[in-house]
């Protein structure tokens, strides 16, 4: 899978921008118009999207349970008997009464964010699983710009690797 994307990677790292293709799929262009090698199938989004969402939501899974295991509990009653993580630190210290406002406001906001994001992958993915096989699915911009994301996000990290 890695190898289609060399060029796309390029192409968006020059300053490209994937775009929806007339005949489905998508494609990046440059100032010069479309930029030969870098169309991307429907059956290689699939691919792409495919990995990205189990990592995702392994993600998702992980810094929920460690940011609940960081800052802990209040207690009972909002006292410091059993209060655990900062939040019990910071009460034992006597530098907070109670759980600052901000704390439940920054995680509405994070569950609000992770299900939009889950929200639009889920739809790319049921617009590629619904198209026929060896046919090319109609993708909209917003849907160019999530895997444009993708992509650029993997080609960070294949360069870090390096």
């Amino acid at each position: 899978m890695l190898l289609p994307l060399i060029p796309i990677i390029s192409a968006l790292a020059a300053g490209g921008t994937l775009v929806p293709h007339v005949a489905g799929g998508m494609i990046v262009t440059g100032t010069a118009g479309y930029v030969s090698g870098t169309f991307i199938s429907t059956a290689a989004i699939s691919g792409l999207l495919g990995s990205t969402s189990a990592l995702f939501g392994a993600g998702a899974l992980y810094f929920s349970g460690a940011a609940a295991s960081l800052i802990g509990s209040a207690g009972i009653f909002g006292t410091t008997i059993g209060a655990s993580g900062l939040t019990g630190l910071l009460m034992s210290a006597g530098i907070i009464a109670s759980t600052p406002i901000w704390v439940p406001i920054v995680f509405a906001v994070g569950i609000i964010c992770c299900g939009y994001v889950s929200f639009r992958l889920f739809k790319l993915n049921r617009k590629i699983n619904k198209t026929p096989i060896g046919c090319e699915a109609m993708f909209t911009k917003t849907d160019a710009k999530i895997v444009e994301k993708v992509i650029k996000r993997l080609g960070k990290k294949l360069n870090s690797i390096n």
